[in-house]
């Protein structure tokens, strides 16, 4: 079999695994059928106008300078077809006027979560990690929720980072696929740990 005909085998393979993680099924029929036909040939499973709902943008610069409520509440109705309601407050804002504390932390639904400790702005700011522990928190929920979504990020940490809402086994295709760099593949994130 020559190099080529394995690249198209493997696109079928790849587009036919995102059908059955259901990463169209929010489309018509015949949309479904397009986009599975359109990655067979070559095309991006992300680049489309078909999976524009599950992507969010998820600025790392935003989320550390206290806005992770904001995020969670645009996040929040897409959660909640997915058997999650969300309920995010701050518990310590530094830029909320009039908060001593130096840390950033939010609860949501009851979990505290520490977005930032002030001795981690030392080094690089702390965008990523604003990024991925509270998404870390929402995951262990939806797993508690029995959804079979989590929430990925690509970019995390970036002005241009993304959160999407996907099957696991959609990025786990496209990962096995081979024909994704492993930075265009998106994440899962996980807690680091920290309360």
């Amino acid at each position: 079999m020559s190099g080529n005909a394995a690249t198209v085998d493997h696109r079928s393979v790849l587009a036919r695994e995102l059908a059955e993680a259901g990463l169209w099924d929010h489309a018509p029929p015949e949309v479904r059928a397009a986009e599975q036909a359109r990655i067979a040939e070559g095309g991006d499973p992300l680049a489309s106008d078909v999976v524009n709902e599950i992507f969010f943008n998820a600025d790392g610069e935003d989320l550390a300078e206290g806005g992770v409520e904001r995020f969670l509440a645009k996040l929040a109705p897409a959660l909640r077809k997915h058997g999650l309601k969300l309920q995010v407050r701050s518990v310590q804002d530094p830029y909320r006027a009039g908060d001593p504390d130096p840390d950033y932390v939010v609860e949501i639904n009851g979990i505290r979560c520490t977005i930032w400790r002030q001795e981690e702005w030392a080094g690089l700011p702390p965008w990523e990690e604003a990024t991925v522990r509270p998404l870390a928190v929402v995951n262990v929920l939806l797993e508690q929720a029995h959804s079979s979504v989590r929430v990925f990020t690509l970019y995390a940490g970036g002005n241009d980072g993304f959160a999407l809402l996907l099957d696991p086994r959609v990025p786990a295709a496209m990962h096995a696929s081979g024909l994704f760099p492993d930075h265009e593949v998106p994440s899962l994130p996980v807690s680091d740990g920290r309360p």
